[in-house]
């Protein structure tokens, strides 16, 4: 018996439910948007995260509702989503654009201990930036205790996505692809300090990568 809270079910043929893409998407992002119910109202806000193989992890003020909500174990919705094209077809109603989402249910409980929280903030800026870690001040256990941290176990997801060019196509117009990429700019230095090695081989390679 399927017991998936979520099914693709319009383009089904774009669907994977496979953990080790999941893992790939979630992994080269740090944006998600968090959907969750609060008095019957249905809200979505965009948070900062980070994951391992078993859990997504976001952090905020112990007062913030969205931190509360997660953490007393409410089911939680969770959408990533990377645009990679927008692609164009002689028929206006065949527009359309290349993506990969997600979409993650699960439950959430706070993250109490200071050596976890610790563990958590350094995946975070390994993942922002890698190199950082060990080129910055680590928090005092006053300062781990003043933020709040989540997590939310994977316990089901889906994956869609389209690749490729236009699905009907003519001679028409010009029809193809406009890639979209992300990329980094110039550093902008906020002090006298010169720029560290890992952060100009950060925005090279990825300069490089796009």
């Amino acid at each position: 018996m399927d017991i998936r809270k979520v099914k693709v079910v319009r383009y089904s043929e774009r669907a994977s439910y496979d953990r080790d893409e999941l893992m790939k998407i979630l992994s080269r992002n740090f944006i998600c948007h968090v959907g969750f119910i609060d008095e019957g109202e249905p809200y979505v806000i965009p948070m900062l995260y980070v994951n391992d193989d078993q859990y997504i992890y976001m952090h905020g003020s112990p007062d913030s509702r969205l931190i509360k909500i997660i953490g007393g174990g409410s089911p939680i919705v969770i959408a990533v989503t990377e645009i990679h094209g927008i692609v164009l077809s002689s028929d206006l109603c065949n527009n359309s654009i290349n993506y990969a989402s997600v979409i993650v249910y699960g439950r959430g409980s706070f993250v109490n201990e200071p050596g976890e929280k610790l563990r958590v903030f350094q995946l975070i800026i390994n993942r922002l930036v890698p190199g950082r870690i060990g080129d910055t001040d680590l928090p005092t256990i006053d300062e781990l205790n003043s933020v709040a941290v989540v997590k939310v176990k994977i316990e089901d997801f889906a994956i869609k996505k389209r690749e490729g060019g236009p699905k009907i196509s003519s001679d028409k117009h010009w029809e193809g692809v406009i890639p979209i990429v992300i990329n980094y700019g110039k550093l902008i230095s906020m002090n006298n300090k010169p720029i560290p090695r890992y952060l100009m081989d950060l925005v090279m390679n990825h300069q490089q990568i796009t």
